[in-house]
């Protein structure tokens, strides 16, 4: 089976998703990597795939046998369009016009629509690549769903970079007790407190944050 890692970008994206369609991804996502086969896209020409499980889409990319998650969500909200067709049926004093009947039109945007995905797809998949150059975490899958499961994820990570509280503690002058309060949800991290943690981890700030 091939590895499975997230940007640090997706993994937020994973953490919102509801457990049901989670596990609706998770299943075609595994499957996909265990064997290869499953409802992918990959568009010609062009860098990427996307893993289709209905609506929701998982771009990816390949690296040395990894699988690397750039983005997961519905395909209606994933992708920064840059335009939209702006086409329309309108009446004139010659009659409605219309250039092809409904139907073929219709036909026409779905296509349109998957070539707009494949275009969204290399872009969210040079942002991912962008953003692990400038020195973004790769987070493993395992890492990933116990922070979307609701641990915190500052332990998470913590534990991901194999380090202890009192390590924490040591580099960022927060005590050991303090850092034990964030972790167990006996004190909310201040940002100040969050950012000195994140730094020593190299993580994202945000990624500190509990999810609603």
């Amino acid at each position: 089976m091939r590895s499975i890692a997230f940007t640090a970008t997706s993994a937020r994206q994973w953490a919102k998703l509801s457990p049901d369609i989670r596990s609706r991804i998770d299943k075609r996502l595994t499957e996909f990597a265990e064997t290869g086969h499953g409802d992918v896209k990959r568009p010609k020409g062009r860098n990427g795939m996307r893993l289709r499980v209905g609506d929701w889409r998982v771009i990816f990319y390949e690296d040395q046998g990894a699988i690397i998650v750039a983005a997961v969500g519905h395909r209606r909200d994933i992708y920064d369009r840059e335009a939209d067709m702006g086409v329309r049926f309108q009446k004139t004093p010659r009659g409605e016009v219309a250039i092809l009947p409904r139907k073929e039109y219709e036909l026409l945007v779905a296509k349109a629509s998957e070539a707009d995905e494949d275009v969204g797809t290399a872009r969210i998949v040079a942002r991912a690549k962008k953003e692990i150059a400038g020195g973004g975490p790769l987070l493993p899958k395992d890492v990933v769903d116990r922070m979307a499961n609701g641990e915190n994820p500052m332990r998470v990570l913590r534990e991901w970079r194999g380090e202890t509280q009192m390590y924490l503690a040591s580099k960022t002058d927060l005590s050991q007790g303090h850092i034990s309060d964030i972790e167990n949800g006996r004190r909310v991290g201040t940002v100040a407190a969050l950012r000195l943690i994140a730094n020593v981890l190299s993580v994202p700030l945000d990624l500190l944050v509990q999810a609603d």
